[in-house]
């Protein structure tokens, strides 16, 4: 695999077999990193697109969502279950 790296146009011209074992050392931990930078930029952002797939941090939105129609319809349409999203 070093030697097609080494053969790119601008990449390979500039590093050598010491750059690439030290990239081969820190691929795990950049790894790490970005996928917790990752996640709590969802955990910050509160994007109820994907955060609502989350298993136990996605019951946030079930909870706003009857919380909401408590607050539309009342509580007792609400346990009934007669209360719409419309």
């Amino acid at each position: 695999m070093d030697y097609y790296l080494s053969k790119l146009p601008g990449f390979g011209r500039f590093t050598g077999p010491r750059h690439f074992q030290i990239f081969k050392n820190v691929a795990p931990s950049l790894a790490i990193f970005g996928t917790s930078a990752a996640i709590y930029f969802l955990y910050i952002s509160d994007w109820k697109l994907t955060n609502e797939k989350i298993p136990i941090y996605g019951r946030k939105f079930d909870e706003m969502k009857r919380a909401a129609l408590i607050e539309k319809h009342g509580q007792q349409a609400v346990d009934e279950g007669t209360a719409s999203d419309d």
